[in-house]
């Protein structure tokens, strides 16, 4: 009898997953209310209940807590930033971005790629700085409490052909708090991207411009090395941006949806198909999405391997060219 006990309750124990996964609600993990990780969220969820028939539900969670509940089957997918991908996939620790030392392949997977988000330095223009590279010698704020701005920002330094070597390091908590270090005197640049509310407030108590990239063969090779994931990107005045005075180059970074290896290839499936079929619907949520009707939903600037149900929609869409299929091997190939 106890024997028929046990193997009851682990034949129950092996099921519980299986059976949790695309039955009932989805759930997407996504940042704190108000943040525009939520709002992407939201919207994702909304056009995916319309047409799959099927709740989604959103709930927030800061990444490390969402990272190990994603494995364990407590959430299908999450909206995220392709940097936490990168960082997370190449075991890089998100507090210190140095390396884990843990070298077992990571079960996250990519899902969707969406718009991209541009980000830079900006100085007052009163500073006489037009370009990245004017900001050698000066305090620059890189070394930011929040994981992807303190990435980001150093693979722009990359891109404006410095390192940390060649400015005065400072710590920041925030990309809003990097305005106040500007505003204060305590800074000669800040960080982040041109629809930050505290970068508007900067500019009208005194202009503040970009600083523009001018990224060499060279330059591109280093930063593609550091991060895959960076994108240039020209961008062009425009009343809803902040101190962009002329087009000038910056770096960017996608918006992703992710997901875990033990998300059955249906579930996933079925999100990227009823997602991408939609994907006008999207654009009332939010501005980013926008961008989401001509991106590509996979392209080499992936920064993890894809979901084995989100390659088989792509191939039969048309969206999973041969240097696709190169990328991601590379990726799947990285701890081989």
């Amino acid at each position: 009898m106890k024997k028929r006990l046990s193997l009851l309750l682990c034949l129950t124990f092996l099921l519980v997953p299986a059976l949790a996964f695309g039955q009932g609600n989805l759930r997407m993990a996504s940042n704190t209310v108000g943040s525009m990780s939520y709002t992407v969220a939201t919207g994702l969820a909304a056009v995916y209940q319309k047409h799959a028939g099927q709740t989604m539900e959103v709930l927030t969670k800061e990444l490390t807590a969402t990272l190990p509940q994603l494995y364990s089957g407590q959430y299908e997918i999450a909206h995220q930033v392709n940097a936490a991908a990168f960082l997370i996939y190449n075991n890089i620790d998100l507090r210190t971005l140095e390396p884990t030392g843990n070298k077992e392949r990571p079960a996250l997977r990519l899902v969707m790629m969406g718009n991209k988000n541009a980000a830079g330095f900006l100085a007052y223009e009163s500073s006489g700085m037009v370009n990245a590279s004017d900001l050698k010698g000066k305090r620059v704020p890189v070394n930011f409490g929040q994981f992807s701005a303190r990435f980001t920002s150093k693979v722009t330094l990359i891109a404006a052909g410095l390192t940390e070597n060649d400015i005065i390091p400072l710590q920041c908590s925030t990309v809003p708090k990097s305005a106040d270090l500007l505003r204060d005197g305590q800074a000669d640049a800040a960080y982040g991207g041109n629809t930050v509310p505290a970068f508007r407030e900067l500019d009208a108590g005194s202009p503040v411009r970009y600083l523009n990239l001018h990224p060499t063969p060279e330059i591109r090779e280093r930063v593609r090395k550091a991060y895959p994931g960076a994108v240039f990107v020209e961008v062009q005045p425009n009343p809803g941006l902040v101190g962009i005075r002329a087009p000038i180059t910056m770096l960017a970074n996608h918006g992703v949806v992710i997901s875990a290896t033990n998300v059955p290839d249906e579930v996933i499936y079925k999100f990227v198909k009823v997602i991408y079929e939609n994907r006008k619907d999207l654009v009332p949520f939010a501005p980013d999405f926008a961008e989401w009707m001509d991106e590509p939903p996979a392209s080499t600037y992936a920064a993890a391997p894809f979901h084995p149900g989100a390659i088989k929609y792509y191939k039969e869409a048309g969206l999973w060219p041969a240097e696709m299929e190169k990328w991601n091997q590379e990726l799947l190939d990285i701890y081989k």
